[in-house]
């Protein structure tokens, strides 16, 4: 069994119990408020124009601040509420499969889930139709405070490691426990948050932290953490991960782009340049290999329009999937599809012989290159992968993607993938087996967080 596939660093039953006390936050934590407020106010003042714009001219935006001062909903009745938060589209996702368990085990407990981004506010409608979805807020001022006043949640559960110390500090004042969950400490922010050591009590603010691995838990141990508040859980995404499951969007897409027998490449969450990349790859393989479709899912939608223009400078046809959804026209040999709308990603995932995950041919660290992999598809990345770190490491243990060490690598280890049909059957099978294999985090990590969301662990 891996390390990740078992919870370590304290007995479970110490974790469900109620939450080790908290120390004060002392001298430390007056000065790091005192140092953090002023430097986050100036940062408001500088980036004031870009909200003022955004303010005048958003009407999304304009919505969206009034819940991100901390004017959220109030909430109404009585019962326990668990406040969960998830930065962005991949942390959303990634407690998909937490709350379905939770809700199913404990359905008297109410769920508020929370991000930070746009795109991820989006994602988590879409996720939870059905509950409370809200902006996380500004960590300035009365913001934090005033959301969790209003909300009166029993526990507030941040997926990976979102440290702010107002937040933390507001909930500490109100008593209400904060746990990390699928948490996570790269190694930048590891060493950044070294440097800056003496400043951090906000790290003692929070109760339990269930980490991924145990690289996480020494960082965390280095970083001063009560070895008592740290376990080793295992990564949710794994769990959260669809196996299969889009057969039905698969049996719709697939006839689309492949209508001449094409090979479908779906590059996906693919950042500045990347598109490019892509298409120079293509362009460089041998007149007699299959001919391909290219797919292009940005990982931000709204780069769409500039694009479609590098498509046409690469002398093909963009199709933007907007404006061709409902339809499905046929598509001309030359044509690309650019899915310009979030949510998208694993429905064409499911129809494609190849997959690329972007974020990593440039120094980002790379994108969630389990959603390929769950869906049994060849997946290829480049080197920057470091926001992946520990399923890249199990991936290529099992011989399961194919990671090319640079850019130049990759046009002719892309061209490889597309011309054997029975490596890419090997590597999607060998892939789901390596997902299979790591799943049960979800499990362990509701265990031990039972006790602080007011239930109790192992009883519906």
């Amino acid at each position: 069994m891996s390390d990740s596939s078992q919870a370590s660093g304290g007995e479970a039953d110490s974790a469900v119990s109620p939450a080790l006390p908290l120390p004060h936050s002392g001298l430390r934590g007056w000065l790091t408020m005192g140092i953090y407020q002023p430097l986050f106010l100036l940062a408001l003042l500088v980036y004031g124009p870009v909200l003022l714009w955004r303010f005048t001219f958003s009407r999304a935006y304009r919505r969206s601040l009034r819940e991100r001062l901390g004017f959220v909903p109030v909430r109404k009745g009585d019962g326990e509420v668990i406040w969960l938060h998830g930065v962005s589209v991949g942390e959303v996702k990634a407690a998909s499969n937490f709350v379905h368990l939770l809700r199913q085990r404990y359905p008297q407990v109410q769920i508020v889930v929370s991000s930070t981004t746009p795109n991820g506010h989006i994602v988590a409608r879409q996720e939870y139709p059905d509950l409370p979805v809200i902006f996380y807020p500004l960590d300035f001022g009365r913001g934090p405070t005033r959301a969790l006043k209003r909300i009166r949640p029993r526990c507030v559960l941040l997926m990976e490691l979102e440290i702010w110390p107002t937040f933390l500090d507001a909930a500490r004042r109100l008593d209400i426990p904060v746990a990390v969950i699928n948490g996570r400490i790269s190694e930048r922010t590891f060493k950044g948050y070294r440097l800056a050591r003496g400043l951090l009590p906000q790290l003692d603010l929070i109760s339990t932290y269930c980490v991924q691995d145990r690289v996480y838990q020494e960082r965390l141990h280095d970083l001063g953490v009560a070895p008592a508040r740290v376990f080793v859980t295992g990564n949710m995404k794994y769990d959260s991960v669809v196996m299969g499951g889009h057969e039905a969007a698969a049996a719709t897409l697939r006839p689309w782009l492949a209508t001449r027998g094409e090979l479908v490449l779906v590059a996906g969450s693919t950042h500045h340049d990347e598109e490019q990349a892509v298409m120079a790859a293509l362009a460089q393989r041998p007149a007699t290999g299959p001919r391909v479709r290219l797919v292009l899912v940005p990982r931000h939608p709204e780069r769409a329009a500039s694009i479609c223009e590098q498509v046409v400078a690469a002398g093909l046809r963009p199709v933007r999937w907007s404006e061709v959804a409902d339809t499905l026209p046929q598509l001309g040999p030359d044509e690309v599809v650019v899915v310009d709308t979030i949510g998208q990603l694993q429905r064409f995932y499911a129809a494609c012989d190849v997959a690329f995950v972007g974020g990593s041919l440039i120094p980002h660290g790379g994108q969630n290159m389990l959603e390929p992999a769950a869906q049994g598809r060849a997946t290829i990345f480049g080197p920057h992968t470091t926001n992946f770190r520990r399923d890249v490491e199990l991936l290529l243990a099992a011989d399961a993607v194919v990671q090319v060490p640079d850019r130049a690598a990759f046009a002719p280890a892309l061209a490889a993938l597309l011309a054997d049909p029975a490596r890419r059957a090997e590597l999607g099978r060998k892939a789901t087996a390596v997902i299979r294999d790591n799943q049960g985090a979800t499990e362990r990590t509701l265990e031990l967080v039972a006790g602080l969301c007011g239930v109790a662990a192992g009883h519906r």
